[in-house]
């Protein structure tokens, strides 16, 4: 079976590296997302999934644009494709592209479609405090996410799991999933279903401003926030005009934010099984602090933090 695989990031890499492994596949071309600069000092660096196609020398292309590419489009299609496998590569992919290969273009998603289509299903249904989530194996089309199912399977999410452990869970059986998928496309053996469009919702991409704390909501939308946003990119709020960032937290949902001597967005320290806890006062519910980092600063647990900054226990988030 011949292959070209399309990815970006480490769930892509996963999958890929299992798909080398099985030994069952000709992986005649990778395509990733180009090199990028990273972290403060702009290192260029490759994706996770170029590093994997080099290391087991496949031939890779970083194209830096898709749509019109004439070079890549001839590309694919000397290569006399059976399928072309897309997981998590993050550009839209053209109709030229969709056509290349004779079984048409697969792609993973982090959701039970047609819910949370687009880039961030899992980050949305962690956030929305889902209690479950499920990976769609699915044909695709020149609509994003609007094409039939193949298979899908569900996945449990748990009240502390991060999007980094749904994605973990992911990486445990969706190589499989996907793997027998095509198996039975190739044999004619799977059915597809179309997508109830009546059910469609829709997630965005993520960026930095959205990980800013709102203590107007309750705190268990807070902590699901911050739950959503591991490991990136992350929650913060602002301390005396600089960014503090809430690395470790959990929710109490006691209803002490409606105690006429406390406002939301409240520093509080309180008493809690015999030991000081800090506290930031949400709508509803509280939001207990265990570790921060203050901007150009190292991380620190809470109590070291406030024997720092003393006048913390009286500061109100809502005040700048």
């Amino acid at each position: 079976m011949k292959i070209a695989f399309f990815g970006t990031g480490e769930f892509s890499s996963a999958i890929l590296q299992w798909i080398l492994d099985t030994q069952k596949y000709d992986v005649k071309l990778v395509v990733s997302q180009p090199d990028k600069p990273i972290w403060r000092k702009k290192i260029i660096t490759a994706t996770p999934v170029k590093e994997l196609a080099v290391k087991y020398n496949l031939s890779v292309l970083q194209p830096e644009k898709l749509r019109n590419n004439t070079e890549f489009f001839k590309s694919l299609n000397d290569l006399d494709l059976d399928f072309i496998v897309v997981v998590a590569y993050g550009k839209i992919v053209p109709l030229e592209v969709l056509e290349a290969p004779k079984y048409g273009c697969i792609n993973t998603h982090g959701s039970i479609l047609p819910a949370y289509r687009w880039a961030s299903p899992i980050q949305e249904s962690v956030k929305n405090g889902d209690i479950e989530t499920w990976l769609t194996i699915m044909y695709m089309s020149e609509w994003m996410d609007e094409w039939d199912i193949l298979k899908i399977q569900k996945c449990d999410i748990n009240e502390h799991d991060t999007s980094l452990d749904i994605f973990n869970k992911f990486i445990d059986f969706g190589p499989s999933l996907l793997t027998e998928t095509l198996e039975w496309v190739l044999d004619g053996s799977i059915k597809w279903e179309k997508q109830d469009e009546s059910q469609v919702s829709y997630c965005g991409k993520i960026s930095k401003a959205d990980a800013e704390i709102d203590f107007t909501q309750s705190a268990q939308e807070t902590y699901n926030k911050k739950r959503s946003y591991t490991p990136w990119p992350g929650i913060f709020t602002t301390y005396k005009w600089k960014k503090l960032a809430i690395e470790v937290c959990h929710v109490d949902n006691s209803d002490i934010a409606f105690d006429d001597d406390f406002h939301i967005g409240d520093v509080v320290e309180l008493e809690q099984h015999e030991k000081q806890k800090i506290w930031v006062l949400c709508w509803s519910g509280i939001l207990i602090l265990e570790e921060v980092k203050l901007e150009w600063k190292k991380s620190m647990d809470i109590n070291s933090f406030v024997n720092g900054n003393k006048d913390f226990l009286e500061y109100n988030f809502l005040s700048e």
